[in-house]
């Protein structure tokens, strides 16, 4: 039997300089579902999400919630007086404040003048809230103190406790709105943060979860909409859907895996980079030899080492001891700008802090390896920078294919895009990818899979360290599973499978 919805988006429109984001998209979100919504990066799930927070205003279109049309603008809170609650990426939490002070923050925070906070009363409260969906954290623990998962958690019952100390409080149902909330959690921890929206689910209220990972929309959702170059290309139940038929409406065709080919790997040569007993805070006595014309995969449990390993041989961490090669010269403390001369690069997870520079424009994020030659005594060649920075755009179908961008402006595939491109520009031998693929939707993996496999075919080194096993199958020539700090079993070939990273790397954790 239909139910009211409690958000209803009809036709909603929104354009940037006269470039339409939104063509006037729908959706609608029932009370006791969770709702994902997918699409391509640049698709528009951002900007709705903007709208429905106050970020952005629409330019058209109506918003429905509780039954009630909300007349736009709504404002710098958004929606949220109206019942919806907002966990973004990258949660938001300070990391010196306690679990109480963020809620106390949340239900206090917009009260007009001075006023003082009942700690007695507010504690209460907030050990009632985490009792209620059963996540043991002590309120008095700062965010720096726990977990990843903890924090996602913690973020998502701020927001409920947030909108139970609105006026819609009242009102049944709430509405959660999860812009990508797992992105940078553990692969196995992330059923934990699903336990949470599933008891949501279960007592009337609603989540809008927005992700690119199908395999996480399959299963903890009940509805999918998808949008397709800022309009709806459709809404349907999860119940037996495949990730083919997702990937079918979020690229308008059925998905095309991309042929890795035959690894030809040059050992008969040193490897262009070797390890020698190094050893990190996880890593512990690890050797590991990277050949001209191969990707090796490296993946395990969270704290296994596989997470650590690109930075000790990039040198942005020291290692405790150990050595590093680079083409069988030995570099007993290797550092990023030694790492560079000698043709390595790292691209790590961290896009948004490590990455690039976000208030910079795309090409003052690609130029930067290229000043110190380019530069010629005070002047810097800005013309021929950003002719061959709109080159790598073009090449590598960045959207925009502006240099003069802003690249916190860009999606975060296309961020991803920029990085390798600019790195890629340097023809480095050796490539260290920490998670290359995290938040990147699935049409854009595609196009980094062929960058990557078309580099290491003229005879690069590649190493990709992820948790991430489908990246695992369609990019890598072998894999090394790490378990505590060590490796503890290796695929090749044709027996790299999902099944087969899954059973290795669990299999470890029950025989440790």
């Amino acid at each position: 039997m239909e139910t009211q919805p409690l958000l209803a988006v009809k036709g909603l429109k929104k354009s940037f300089n006269g470039v339409p984001a939104l063509h006037g998209v729908d959706i609608d979100v029932r009370p006791g579902e969770v709702h994902g919504l997918l699409g391509a990066n640049g698709s528009g799930k951002s900007t709705l999400i903007k709208i429905l927070a106050g970020f952005h205003d629409g330019d058209g279109g109506t918003v429905t919630v509780h039954g009630t049309t909300v007349s736009s603008p709504f404002g710098p809170r958004g929606l949220r007086d109206q019942g919806l609650g907002f966990v973004h990426q990258d949660l938001g939490l300070a990391p010196a404040g306690t679990v109480l002070e963020h809620m106390a923050l949340d239900a206090e925070g917009e009260s007009k003048g001075w006023r003082r906070v009942g700690w007695k009363a507010e504690r209460a409260r907030v050990q009632d809230l985490l009792d209620r969906f059963q996540i043991d954290v002590d309120p008095d623990a700062t965010i720096d103190m726990l977990t990843p998962v903890q924090r996602a958690m913690v973020a998502v019952i701020r927001a409920v406790g947030g909108q139970e100390a609105t006026p819609h409080a009242e009102r049944a149902g709430q509405i959660l709105v999860l812009d990508e909330p797992t992105v940078f959690l553990p692969r196995q921890e992330v059923g934990l943060l699903f336990d949470v929206l599933h008891r949501l689910r279960d007592r009337g209220d609603a989540v809008l979860l927005v992700s690119h990972d199908l395999d996480e929309i399959l299963e903890v959702t009940d509805r999918v909409t998808v949008f397709r170059n800022g309009s709806t290309a459709g809404t349907r139940s999860t119940t037996g859907a495949t990730r083919d038929d997702l990937v079918q409406l979020i690229l308008g065709a059925r998905d095309e895996h991309v042929a890795k080919g035959r690894a030809v790997v040059r050992d008969d040569r040193p490897p262009l980079l070797a390890a020698r007993g190094i050893t990190g805070t996880r890593v512990r006595d690890l050797d590991l030899e990277l050949y001209s014309g191969e990707v090796v995969g490296l993946t395990g449990l969270a704290g296994s080492g596989f997470e650590e390993l690109p930075e000790l041989l990039f040198g942005s961490k020291l290692p405790k001891q150990g050595t590093v090669e680079h083409g069988g010269e030995t570099v007993k403390r290797p550092s990023p700008a030694r790492s560079m001369d000698a043709g390595v690069v790292l691209i790590p997870s961290d896009r948004k802090n490590q990455g690039g520079a976000q208030e910079l424009s795309v090409l003052e994020n690609m130029s930067v390896p290229f000043l110190a030659k380019a530069q010629g005594g005070w002047k810097i060649p800005w013309k021929k920078l950003e002719h061959q920075s709109q080159e790598t755009c073009d090449r590598l179908n960045v959207v925009p294919p502006n240099p003069q961008a802003m690249f916190g402006h860009l999606s975060g595939g296309n961020q991803q895009k920029a990085l390798l491109g600019k790195w890629m520009d340097t023809s480095p031998t050796v490539m260290l990818l920490s998670e290359p693929t995290q938040g990147v939707d699935i049409g854009a993996r595609r196009e980094i899979f062929k960058l990557i496999r078309s580099a290491v075919a003229q005879g690069m080194a590649v190493l990709c360290a992820t948790s991430d096993y489908e990246q695992l199958v369609e990019m890598a020539d072998r894999v090394l599973v790490l378990d505590d700090g060590r490796v503890r079993a290796e695929l090749l070939g044709d027996d790299i499978t999902k099944d087969a990273l899954a059973s290795a790397v669990y299999a470890e954790e029950a025989a440790s």
